[in-house]
């Protein structure tokens, strides 16, 4: 039997149509019709990799590495079957003996059939009367009860209803299931409506809402029959409770969330009781801070967050000796009174805040005031009174689209006139002491520090990193601005206020890299990353969208709706992408954990860090050029020194060198003096980064321009040596311990030029030596072993060689 080839066989059962179509199904399926769900794409490009590797590693192992195993399972595939016929034989021979019994007794059946259903019938006709008038008994008892004042009796018997009503809810009779329903409900809105009144009628007894006076809060003048009977009603409400899903009655309390329902959307309502203590409160908030009342000032928001603060001071503890007390009777523990509390206050500045900050969007001061105390607000509520972050507070209105984006707005319009002023000021490169940052580099960090005070608190990440990218940029303007100042200040840069900039300068480069450290900034770094990946997805969906979808290619797929298409859009790919990016970063990536923040490398500032710190190189390398300039400038004459003059022998040694050539003093004092004045004015760490610099340029000069220029006698040799380590080192020896070790080449310099000339001539030899045969010379003294034991390392044996040379030896020993 011949088989069929592997193509044919494939397209009797396989529909290339229907393939094509399932896929575009399915693909829709996944991205939708939000063009947000770009970024799926590489998710699914993935998982479908790992499916074909997956199915080609099955069919690899069971077409060459398992046939063994094959053999087995067709072995018990045949067993199987062999067993499913033998069930299937019993199966039909079980089923013959039931239609025998079926029709042996068919006729008893027909004769007593009707009679047993119509039994289960009025067994279930009795049942229900049961239930209905079980309903109507314990609804007499319960009114009974509260004719007679049993309140706790008549509660009992509510929960009665309550457990009745929980018990049919799946019944399959509707009728009773309404009636049971509304049974409950009726009693609910009765037990209400009287606890509600008396409620009320205490709280007046007790003077609520409480007054504070002189920062003490007043006890209630109330009598303890009056506290006691309050925690009763407490007691009595909290049990109201009903089934899930399953609404109140209206009330005659209009609920104001349905005005606002947006914003007042994450705010859960306070337990009955607590929203019973709220509405006094909610009722004095309307009379003062709306209409026409001169307590309602859009540009004196603090106004009526005081007095919220203030009602919660005047409250608190009543909350938590007596309320709270009830509450972890109820079986409340895990809910606290006062939070209950400040979050029905809260809730009525939100509704408050929504309806002025549209009023005062456009005067800035008024919303900038506003913001301030909003954010004073909820720092107080948290700090002084221990509001949870966990609970809705009113920075949700500030980070409403349209409030948020003038937030932003007014903070960089603001912060770009302060440096305009603090940059054009007279005294703005001025420091209130020497080293220190000038005026503005000041008056910078606080700018920033008070923005970061301002969002950092904000919930949401993405509306953090939009500030902290703003901080950014005006630390890049600050920087720009310093740059066209520093060029005006390089004509002298020793007496103008260039050291006051390169102080300002570093001093912002410290500072942000102490902040990079903190874990608020660390986890803004986590979520710039996350950020940065994110777009960068999305830009490559939408790109390569575009660049492959065709509309005449009937296997191509939606994945956005016609009103959204970025073929159509006139938004550009990249700001989509950075506004998708900000809003995944809200929704789906979730607060980092302490693994996560402890791999984060860098910081948020490393970008800007190292452009300040490009100008602060370039900064003090100017310096360092300007004071090796002045010193070079005097340096001629002590190069024209004539350091190959000799003598015999006999004065040599009679010559005692005690002071340094007249030619090298005013090189010393303009170098002494330069130094000694950035010293002065210079931060620290600037400093030691400036003189290590012209230690470095300095030390190559004389080693180039002196050293290797000319040729040195014993007693030129001594000179040069003496005003080497008691006059330019010393010099340096203020700022380090071994100035010496920063003239690597100088000092070496001068140990090769005064040895002695037996260990010079020694010293040559082996250099030449290993320089003519380097390969039979392995194995004698190393040349750099051999300079290393009269302490010089840094000079190479040629270089030595060299240095050497140009030392003029007594005519005797010439080479």
């Amino acid at each position: 039997m011949t088989s069929l080839p592997l193509e044919t066989s494939f397209d009797t059962f396989v529909d290339q149509d229907e393939i094509n179509y399932k896929v575009v199904q399915q693909l829709n399926a996944v991205f939708g019709k939000d063009l947000r769900n770009l970024h799926k794409a590489a998710e699914i490009v993935d998982e479908l990799t790992k499916s074909k590797k997956e199915l080609e590693k099955r069919l690899r192992f069971a077409t060459t590495e398992a046939p063994d195993k094959i053999t087995k399972a067709v072995k018990a595939a045949d067993d199987a079957l062999d067993k499913e016929k033998k069930i299937l034989a019993d199966i039909n021979e079980f089923k013959q003996e039931v239609d025998n019994h079926v029709k042996k007794h068919s006729k008893l059946l027909s004769d007593i059939g009707p009679g047993i259903r119509n039994v289960i019938e009025l067994e279930r006709v009795k049942a229900y009367n049961l239930y209905v008038k079980g309903i109507g008994e314990l609804c007499k008892e319960i009114e009974s009860s509260l004719h007679i004042g049993a309140e706790g009796q008549a509660l009992l018997g509510y929960s009665r209803l309550h457990d009745i009503t929980t018990l049919v809810k799946n019944s399959k009779c509707l009728n009773l299931v309404e009636y049971i329903n509304k049974t409950l409900l009726t009693w609910h809105a009765v037990f209400t409506h009287r606890f509600k009144n008396e409620f009320d009628t205490v709280l007046k007894a007790i003077k609520w809402p409480f007054t504070s006076s002189n920062d003490s809060v007043s006890q209630p003048p109330a009598s303890p029959e009056s506290i006691q009977r309050l925690c009763t009603l407490t007691q009595y409400l909290l049990q109201l409770t009903l089934p899930d899903n399953m609404p109140a009655l209206n009330t005659s309390q209009p609920d104001s969330s349905v005005m606002a329902p947006g914003i007042v959307a994450d705010f859960v309502q306070p337990l009955l009781p607590i929203q019973l203590l709220v509405r006094p409160l909610e009722v004095r908030f309307l009379f003062h801070f709306s209409g026409n009342k001169a307590t309602n000032s859009r540009e004196n928001p603090q106004w009526y967050f005081t007095q919220i603060l203030k009602w919660i001071s005047a409250h608190e503890q009543f909350l938590d000796t007596k309320i709270q007390a009830v509450l972890n009777q109820c079986g409340h523990k895990n809910t606290s009174a006062k939070v209950e509390f400040m979050r029905g206050l809260v809730r009525m500045v939100v509704l408050k805040l929504a309806c002025d900050l549209p009023e005062v969007q456009y005067d800035d001061d008024a919303f900038c005031t506003t913001i301030q105390e909003t954010l004073n607000f909820e720092r107080e509520l948290c700090q002084s009174y221990s509001y949870p972050l966990s609970q809705p507070s009113v920075l949700s209105v500030l980070t409403q689209a349209q409030n948020f984006a003038r937030w932003i707005h007014i903070e960089k319009k603001f912060a770009l006139e302060l440096m305009d002023e603090l940059v054009s000021d007279e005294g703005a490169w001025l420091a209130l002491e020497s080293g220190e940052a000038a005026h503005c580099g000041e008056q910078l960090i606080l700018l920033l520090q008070g923005i970061t005070d301002r969002y950092k608190r904000l919930p949401q990440p993405g509306h953090r990193l939009q500030f902290l990218e703003l901080q950014l940029e005006l630390l890049d303007d600050f920087r720009v601005r310093v740059l066209q100042v520093m060029k005006f200040e390089t004509q002298d840069p020793l007496t103008s206020n260039y050291p006051a900039i390169l102080n300002t300068v570093h001093h912002i480069t410290a500072t942000l890299s102490d902040w990079g450290d903190l874990p608020f900034f660390v986890e803004m770094q986590y979520y710039q990353q996350c950020f940065s990946n994110i777009q960068e997805r999305t830009a490559a969906a939408v790109a390569g969208y575009e660049l492959t979808h065709s509309s005449d290619d009937p296997s191509s797929f939606s994945i956005m709706s016609q009103d959204i298409s970025i073929v159509n859009s006139s938004i550009p790919p990249e700001i989509y992408a950075r506004q998708d990016a900000l809003e995944s970063l809200n929704a789906d990536v979730a607060a980092p954990s302490t693994t996560q923040l402890s791999e984060i490398s860098g910081s948020a500032f490393d970008s800007i860090v190292d452009l300040y710190g490009h100008i602060e190189g370039e900064m003090i390398r100017t310096l360092a050029d300007y004071v090796f300039s002045e010193v070079r400038a005097r340096s001629q004459p002590y190069r024209k020194d004539k350091w190959f003059q000799t003598t015999n022998l006999k004065m040599f040694t009679a010559v005692n060198i005690s002071e340094p050539s007249p030619s090298i003093c005013p090189l010393l004092e303009v170098l002494a003096r330069h130094l000694h004045a950035l010293r002065d004015v210079l931060a620290t760490p600037i400093f030691n980064k400036l003189w290590k610099k012209v230690a470095d340029t300095l030390n190559k000069y004389v080693y180039e321009e002196v050293i290797l220029q000319t040729h040195f006698s014993d007693i030129g040799a001594a000179q040069f040596k003496f005003d080497m380590t008691r006059g330019l080192f010393p010099i340096f020896g203020e700022f380090t311990q071994k100035p010496e070790n920063f003239f690597n080449l100088v000092k070496e310099c001068v140990i090769l030029l005064t040895l002695p000339h037996a260990t010079t001539f020694l010293l040559r030899d082996t250099i030449r030596m290993w320089q003519g045969d380097q390969d039979s010379f392995s194995l004698a003294i190393s040349p750099v072993k051999a300079l290393a034991e009269h302490g010089v390392t840094f000079l190479s044996p040629r270089d030595a060689d060299i240095i050497m040379n140009i030392r003029i030896y007594n005519q005797d020993h010439l080479m």
